[in-house]
């Protein structure tokens, strides 16, 4: 479809060169002027393959097939607010300042910019969409282009919005035909946005063509960091480049975030990808980049990556597996078993796992006086051994702080020396197997590395 011999991918990411398969089925839609919705949750890259289209290579090769002029407008939804006029006007006014730089006829410019002035001054919702219907009827009549809307941030505006303006919106696609495209950015699915019968047929112009974002490819993920590094300077380590990507699971967002830690000093972990996880997940920044996905993804694909976390692979049903599969959320380990994509995440997840449960069992509890001890409300004092329960004592009254080797020694077996970190860690491991939810992925009694280890009871 597309000539050979152009580097698209340089075209449209000239400063990371990553995502061009999806930017090739972007361009085979707008070529052949059919409209399409990308759905990618938080950081995921949506925002900057969408600008890609506006590209000046990108868009003389969606051109070569179609009419002579492509005229790709980017639309940042969040300036329309709350506002049919507000969205009217944003996205009159981001065509005109696009055809003023391209080669539009002059009389088509100014009569669009005169209509965009008697919008500013209309106050009615009515008025303002018998101007904006005039305007695209202007282009139209230019002939010479395909207009090509691109609705970024399109979430709000599509909720909060009524559904006036998704209708003017469908009803200028159908007079015009393939002439006019929407290509919409969300963090969801239109449907799971909105799905009343008002704004169906609006809907419906992108029922075949969705693009799901996923994680970035590895090949993809070194071309980010690359990028990163020219922007903000090397790793120290050099062995920690492959170690960010595979700890970000190739989440965009997590990536730039996990890298300038790094690179600022902010952590210096280990290449063990288990504990350098650990101790990047609580660092602010990641919690928050790791929260904005979490509070994106759908309630079920919550439940499921839960589920998993909690209850092994068979917990996870097949609708939710497939959902989270889509977005690229899964990966794969030991015997094929699913996982979460990103170890940094999944470290997220198990303490939003333990902060459920601790909400209805407490987590790890401990009785001074009686010796008594609990895990998620169910007692289990007996099951463990003494050391076992030295430690767990110790752990709780030390709540929240760090318990070094030297003192899990002198407290568990009354010594200062002789006692080998083998023997500490296959005492913590025994006890993680007797009160963690998954003593593999642990929440409650926590590595430190190089330090020890910490009782972490949810809130």
């Amino acid at each position: 479809m597309f000539e050979s011999g152009v580097d698209l991918s340089r075209a449209a990411f000239p400063k990371a060169r990553v995502r061009e398969q999806e930017l090739r089925y972007l361009m085979a839609c707008t070529s052949q002027g059919q409209c399409c919705s990308v759905v990618a949750p938080s950081n995921m890259g949506k925002s900057l393959l969408l600008k890609s289209l506006t590209a000046d290579e990108v868009r003389r090769v969606c051109a070569a097939d179609g009419p002579p002029v492509l005229v790709a407008v980017f639309v940042d939804c969040l300036e329309a607010g709350d506002s049919e006029h507000a969205l009217y006007e944003v996205l009159l006014r981001r065509i005109v300042d696009e055809l003023e730089d391209s080669d539009a006829p002059a009389a088509t410019v100014g009569t669009l910019r005169a209509i965009h002035q008697e919008m500013l001054r209309t106050t009615t919702d009515i008025s303002v969409r018998s101007l904006f219907a005039a305007s695209m009827r202007e282009l139209d009549r230019w002939g010479e282009a395909r207009l090509v809307v691109i609705l970024d941030e399109f979430d709000d505006v599509f909720s909060a919005l009524p559904p006036w303006p998704f209708r003017q919106l469908r009803a200028l696609r159908d007079a015009l035909g393939d002439m006019l495209c929407y290509v919409t950015g969300t963090s969801r699915r239109l449907e799971r946005l909105r799905s009343d019968a008002e704004t169906y047929e609006f809907r419906e112009l992108f029922h075949l063509h969705t693009l799901v974002l996923r994680p970035l490819s590895p090949v993809d993920g070194e071309s980010v960091v690359a990028h990163l590094a020219g922007m903000q300077g090397q790793l120290e380590d050099s062995r920690h480049v492959a170690l960010t990507i595979e700890l970000s699971g190739g989440h965009p967002g997590l990536l730039e975030g996990i890298f300038s830690v790094l690179r600022n000093g902010g952590a210096n972990p280990t290449t063990d990808v288990g504990a350098a996880a650990h101790e990047l997940a609580v660092l602010e920044p990641i919690q928050k980049e790791c929260q904005r996905l979490w509070d994106e993804l759908e309630e079920e694909e919550q439940e499921g990556l839960l589920a998993l976390l909690g209850s092994g692979e068979a917990a996870l049903d097949q609708g939710k597996r497939r959902s989270l599969e889509t977005k690229g959320l899964l990966g794969v380990g030991e015997d094929d078993a699913p996982i979460v994509f990103s170890p940094v995440f999944g470290v997220f997840l198990r303490a939003e796992l333990a902060r459920r449960r601790g909400e209805e069992s407490g987590g790890v509890r401990c009785d001074l006086e009686t010796g008594q001890i609990w895990s998620d409300d169910h007692e289990i004092t007996l099951k463990l051994s003494e050391p076992q329960r030295r430690l767990v004592r110790l752990l709780y009254q030390r709540e929240g702080a760090v318990c070094t080797y030297d003192e899990i020694a002198r407290q568990v077996w009354g010594v200062g020396e002789g006692v080998t970190p083998g023997a500490i860690y296959e005492l913590v491991k025994r006890v993680r197997q007797k009160v963690e939810p998954d003593w593999r992925e642990p929440s409650y009694v926590v590595t430190v590395p190089g330090e020890g280890y910490r009782l972490q009871i949810p809130e």
